[in-house]
């Protein structure tokens, strides 16, 4: 990144809705997890969290149960300057509890945010930080989004599978005082997306693939798994998305015990598997041009 270029994500935790390792299972990646005498395994994760920088500025992209352990790892205190909640499971919200009683009994401030059709369902959640008659802690995104430093994060609608739907983050850092804009999504909690969506939502400016791209897959492979039962991507599928094919650096997170990130050989260039407080810097990715002339393959740039 260059010196201007001050924007990045920091993943909190990178587990699935239950985290690894279970605490009632002996697989060999829940094995792994546990660790040996106090260090815990690669294969160690929390409930999702993700730490947006940009230019002094701070923002969590929602606050699984685990969040006050994440944020308790950082180098020294930080109150975020807004708080995303994209839907209202207990993975992605349970740490709020945390942030609201930081306003509640520290006289903190602090804004929150969550698509308008989830307020009600996090007000029902935590009935204590919501005032009678009076306004809430939890403000509805707007469409136009909200600025964190430089980057606007705006939430979008994306399908959940068996369980209804959630939605994904699209943040945009626009070029200019002599540097390169890019963009990026955060996609934890998804299947099945739409073409039409992804040309949307999943697509940098002029049709080109996004400069970073998160995205869930709890399982490596659950092909033998009905479909109508499922409500994540798992890698496999993840690898045959022209969208993430598209983006320029790919990170797997959501990630169950299905999943033993020391086996990631088979992903490709510009692909990895997240773990707990991985930085990821946020910079416009080289084009499939500057790719060829380093002598890598530049990813196919078809439409969905």
């Amino acid at each position: 990144m260059s010196p201007n270029q001050t924007d990045s994500l920091t993943l909190l935790g990178t587990g699935d809705s239950k985290g690894v390792p279970r605490f009632w299972c002996a697989c060999p990646v829940c094995t792994e997890a546990r660790g040996v005498d106090g260090r815990p395994g690669v294969n160690r994760r929390t409930r999702t969290a993700t730490l947006l920088r940009s230019d002094g500025q701070s923002a969590l992209l929602d606050a699984g149960p685990d969040t006050h352990a994440g944020l308790a790892r950082l180098n020294g205190p930080l109150v975020p300057d807004a708080v995303f909640i994209s839907h209202a499971h207990n993975d992605h919200l349970l740490g709020l509890g945390d942030l609201l009683d930081y306003v509640r009994y520290a006289d903190g401030r602090l804004r929150v945010y969550a698509p308008p059709e989830v307020v009600p369902q996090i007000a029902a959640r935590f009935p204590y930080a919501f005032p009678a008659g009076g306004a809430g802690p939890v403000q509805p995104i707007p469409p136009q989004g909200v600025p964190v430093g430089e980057v606007t994060v705006r939430a979008f609608r994306v399908p959940h599978g068996a369980n209804g739907h959630s939605h994904a983050y699209r943040l945009d850092r626009p070029a200019g005082a002599g540097r390169e804009g890019w963009s990026a999504a955060v996609v934890t909690d998804a299947i099945g997306i739409p073409p039409e969506l992804a040309r949307t939502w999943l697509r940098g400016p002029g049709g080109a693939g996004l400069d970073t791209l998160l995205l869930g897959t709890s399982f490596e492979d659950e092909s033998g798994a009905p479909l109508s039962g499922r409500s994540v991507y798992d890698v496999r599928e993840a690898l045959t998305l022209p969208w993430a094919q598209a983006a320029g650096r790919v990170v797997l997170t959501h990630l169950s015990h299905g999943v033993d990130v020391r086996r990631a050989g088979h992903l490709p260039p510009g692909w990895q598997y997240a773990h707990d407080d991985l930085t990821v810097p946020l910079a416009a990715a080289p084009r499939p041009s500057a790719a060829l002339a380093a002598g890598r393959p530049a990813r196919p740039q078809q439409e969905p």
